[in-house]
């Protein structure tokens, strides 16, 4: 039977000057959705409210949530990557445990930023056993001891499995960024979590809760942005040359 050969293309990637470029992109990305956050919606750049909306960072249904849930579904899918890539190399079962988690974790955490699941449990925890007194959202008594002991695992396991002292830092860097959003958010769930500011500046408390929040999701975006090219350069420093050849079944089965 007569076997047509397809023509191949090769795209040589500078890797290092890559991921430079996604994290600029993301960066300016990320400032300039807090941009538009002040002068859109805060200093009322439009007169429509729906427009406002779509710029206001602190929403859960604008444009900076999309941007959010997108950059964690793709360190997601990243990691979903290493996970094949480790898998393929012979890695030792106690390596494609650990990679498989972190793939499971940020899948999860992407979902979760899509749907509020954190949130909602913490609302529906709330309803039905009461904690009166704990003193912030109720989420974090639920879900965050979680999100801790996961962390722990997470820094633990690449600071052994990244090869880089500078993949490593970066690593913690992004935890870190994490560590002060949920911080942030723990001081914005309480009642007179910003007395304070209000007492020594005079500002005012809706003033304190917005921008505090712009700036808890501007730094939650930015530890994904990090986390994202830390990945990225893992693989590319770890694989080598990647060929990804795709065969149609027909052709398979004529050259069986």
């Amino acid at each position: 039977m007569h076997n047509t050969a397809a023509s191949s293309t090769t795209f040589v990637v500078d890797a290092g000057r890559l991921l430079w470029m996604v994290f600029l992109f993301c960066l300016i990305f990320e400032v300039g959705l807090v941009y538009l956050d002040l002068t859109v919606n805060w200093q009322r750049g439009s007169d429509s409210g729906p427009i406002r909306r779509l710029f206001n960072i602190t929403r859960e249904d604008g444009l900076a949530s999309w941007f959010a849930v997108t950059q964690t579904v793709l360190v997601a899918l990243t990691l979903w990557s290493v996970f094949a890539i480790t898998c393929k190399q012979g890695a030792s079962a106690l390596r494609r445990i650990g990679w498989l988690f972190l793939a499971l974790l940020f899948t999860f955490m992407a979902i979760d930023d899509g749907a509020l699941i954190h949130e909602r449990l913490g609302s529906a925890f709330q309803q039905s056993q009461g904690i009166g007194l704990f003193p912030s959202y109720a989420w974090q008594m639920v879900v965050a001891p979680f999100f801790v002991i996961a962390g722990i695992l997470m820094a633990l396991f690449l600071w052994r499995e990244l090869p880089r002292p500078v993949d490593r830092w970066r690593v913690t860097a992004a935890l870190g960024c994490l560590a002060v959003a949920v911080a942030m958010d723990f001081v914005e769930g309480m009642d007179d979590g910003y007395r304070w500011l209000i007492d020594a500046f005079g500002w005012g408390n809706e003033v304190i809760r917005h921008f505090s929040k712009a700036i808890e999701e501007f730094i939650e975006m930015l530890a994904m942005s990090i986390l994202l090219i830390t990945f990225l350069g893992y693989i590319a420093n770890a694989s080598g040359a990647i060929a990804l050849q795709f065969v149609s079944s027909a052709r398979s089965a004529a050259s069986d």
